[in-house]
């Protein structure tokens, strides 16, 4: 058995792997973070209960006649 041979990986190709599993990480909680967001602003709005005067950004009205 020769023991003269490395068994661990070179450090460059390894800082790369480290980095971009950092870079992977960093994006997913970004993601997470921000449909968190979006679900909270989307219950936020609709948690207000519609009223006589109230309408949903989404619909579209017609306008009163006037004289």
């Amino acid at each position: 058995m020769i023991l003269s041979i490395p068994l661990s990986a070179q450090a460059t190709p390894s800082l790369l792997l480290i980095l971009v599993g950092v870079a992977v990480v960093a994006v997913l909680l970004g993601a997470v973070w921000w449909g968190s967001r979006r679900v909270a602003r989307r219950r936020s709005s609709s948690a207000t209960p519609p009223g006589p005067g109230s309408h949903r950004r989404d619909s579209w009205r017609t306008p009163d006649e006037g004289p």
